[in-house]
């Protein structure tokens, strides 16, 4: 049967853009490392850069509550210790702020997702809020101890809203393909 296949150029390129395409759970561990690493240097570099101070958007919290949805709990806290710690390089002090927010939200999705379809959209999009509000509240919290004059400028609020559409909306869009009435359940049994 493999005399028959074709495997030609465009073939050959096709599959391969096919398994390197950048999405969460990816069905190998050391795939979603190279992934998730990705999207933290284009969260940390690439977006402040052509954005400016407007340019911290958060891709990586939207990444992983795919991966806390669709993965194994041992392989999803994994994940989520990698980018905790990437996220820790870019504070002054590293004191563990991202090591608790993710360890908290992998803690409290493994234990919901089994309770609910992830077929339907209301579940995915209470869940992209849920955790871009947790992290905006818990950062909020630890600026509010160290920089309390930041909280009462207009434009703190205007960019935290932007970081929860723009999250919400990247976390829609890498769950699409599991939002059909037919698709197969995300969550592993």
């Amino acid at each position: 049967m493999q005399g028959l296949a074709r495997n030609d150029f465009f073939t050959r390129s096709s599959r391969w853009a096919r398994d390197w395409r950048l999405r969460p759970n990816s069905g190998h561990l050391w795939k979603d490392i190279i992934f998730l690493l990705c999207i933290a240097f284009i969260q940390m570099t690439v977006l402040p850069s052509l954005f400016g101070s407007y340019g911290y958007l958060d891709l990586i919290t939207p990444w992983l509550v795919v991966t806390f949805i669709c993965q194994r709990p041992l392989k999803a806290l994994c994940l989520a210790s990698i980018a905790a710690i990437v996220l820790e390089t870019r504070l002054a002090v590293p004191a563990g702020l991202y090591l608790c927010i993710y360890w908290i939200l992998c803690s409290l999705l493994i234990q919901i997702r089994p309770a609910l379809s992830w077929r339907y959209r209301t579940p995915w999009f209470v869940c992209y809020v849920g955790a871009t509000l947790w992290v905006l509240l818990f950062e909020s919290f630890v600026i509010n101890f160290l920089q309390a004059d930041l909280l009462a400028e207009p434009h703190y609020f205007v960019h935290a809203l932007l970081r929860l559409i723009v999250a919400t909306g990247y976390g829609m869009y890498l769950s699409s393909e599991w939002m059909n009435i037919d698709a197969e359940e995300p969550v592993p049994q």
